[in-house]
């Protein structure tokens, strides 16, 4: 086995494997520090024809009772399982709100990776280079709606160039995606 590697996430302990053929993650652990069902989420993955190919069975030396076989995936196809989980089938709604927190960040750093982060973000004062932390700006936004309203909310995400994702642009929404845009110099017209 290659290096072992340990990622405390939300106080939720990860662990990856840096191999010769790529980096895994033992799957279990996230699922249960999200509070799903093992069973389940295992077979999801085995069902999933793009999925199953990046799963392997890795011995690790540690784990509950001393080392043990486990279910591992490939980093790269960790948003894809991720993303996958339908939140709204949850009934538990600590479950539901900790998978979406998962979901939430891997947006954010898919979104970091891809773009840049600063572009589009010219309402702060002070300019680019005194911009809050991308934590800070999902506060500012929680606290809005928490404050203010979910449209108060939805301004504060674009007026802090946070990512937009396809699932926002919706019949229900297109005012709220043609805000962003306008205000975003994209040249939609009002």
């Amino acid at each position: 086995m290659g290096e072992i590697v340990t990622v405390n996430f939300r106080g939720d302990d990860l662990y990856g494997f840096k191999q010769d053929d790529g980096t895994f993650l033992a799957l279990k652990p996230m699922v249960e520090a999200m509070g799903l069902n093992w069973s389940g989420q295992e077979q999801r993955v085995k069902r999933d024809p793009v999925l199953s190919e990046g799963i392997c069975v890795m011995h690790i030396p540690f784990g509950r009772g001393g080392a043990q076989d486990c279910v591992c995936i490939k980093l790269e196809l960790v948003n894809g399982w991720l993303f996958g989980i339908d939140s709204s089938r949850i009934k538990d709604e600590e479950v539901r709100q900790k998978v979406i927190t998962y979901q939430r960040e891997c947006y954010q750093v898919l979104y970091e990776h891809f773009a840049d982060s600063r572009k589009g973000i010219s309402d702060i004062e002070g300019g680019p280079d005194e911009l809050p932390s991308t934590n800070e700006r999902l506060r500012l936004v929680t606290e809005a709606r928490q404050t203010f309203s979910q449209m108060a909310a939805r301004e504060m995400w674009f007026r802090q160039g946070l990512p937009i994702v396809p699932s926002m642009v919706n019949p229900a929404q297109n005012d709220l995606f043609h805000y962003g845009m306008v205000n975003h110099g994209s040249g939609v017209a009002a």
